[in-house]
C-alpha cells in the first residue's frame, strides 16, 4: 500500500507540475493549477495508478495496452470531473469547445493525448519512477510515506473545510 500511495503522490506532483506550466505558458503568466494547497493535482495520481493497476500485465500488443490506458485514463478524468462539481461546485477543466467532447468533461483528442503520455510514461518513465518510490518509502526508516500521508491528508482536510466556508459565505451574500 506504501508503493502505491508513493507512487500516486509522486505522479500527482508531476501533473502538477506539468498543469502549472503548460497553464502558465498558455496564459503568459504563472497560474497556480490544482485543487488543493499542496503542489499536487490527485487526479494525475489517480489516472496513474489506476492505470498502472488496471492495465492487464499481459495487454498484448502496443494498441491494444494503448486502448486499456484511453478506457482508463478517461472514465478516471470524468469521474473526477463529476465528484468536483457534484461536491464542491467546481470546473476546474472544460473542453467543450474540443471536438468530441462529452458533456465538457472529456474529449477523444484529449484522450488521445493522455493515452500517448501514459504508454510512454509506463514504457520509459515508470522503471525510473519505481526506483524513485522504493528509495522515497524507505526514507527516515519508513516513515516518510507516513509524514506525507499526514501532510497530504491534512491538506486535504484544511482544503474541505476552506472550501465548505467559502461557499456558505457566498451563499449568504446571495
Amino acid at each position: 500500500m506504501t508503493i502505491i500511495f508513493m507512487t500516486f503522490l509522486v505522479y500527482a506532483v508531476i501533473g502538477w507540475i506539468w498543469e502549472s506550466f503548460y497553464c502558465s505558458f498558455k496564459a503568459g503568466r504563472y497560474v497556480y493549477r490544482g485543487f488543493l494547497l499542496g503542489p499536487y493535482c490527485p487526479v494525475y495520481g489517480f489516472g496513474v495508478v489506476s492505470v498502472l493497476l488496471l492495465v492487464p500485465k499481459e495487454a498484448g500488443t502496443m494498441l491494444n495496452l494503448y486502448f486499456n490506458i484511453v478506457v482508463i485514463v478517461t472514465v478516471v478524468e470524468y469521474l473526477a470531473s463529476v465528484l468536483l462539481e457534484k461536491f464542491f461546485q467546481m470546473q476546474l477543466w472544460d473542453y467543450s469547445e474540443v471536438p468530441l467532447n462529452i458533456q465538457g468533461r472529456v474529449a477523444v483528442p484529449v484522450s488521445v493525448f493522455w493515452g500517448v503520455g501514459c504508454l510512454f510514461l509506463i514504457k520509459v518513465i515508470q522503471p525510473q519512477i519505481d526506483k524513485l518510490v522504493t528509495l522515497l518509502s524507505g526514507l527516515l526508516n519508513g516513515w516518510l510515506p507516513v509524514l506525507l500521508l499526514i501532510l497530504f491528508l491534512a491538506d486535504v482536510i484544511t482544503t474541505l473545510i476552506y472550501t465548505q466556508t467559502v461557499q456558505k459565505e457566498l451563499v449568504g451574500l446571495v
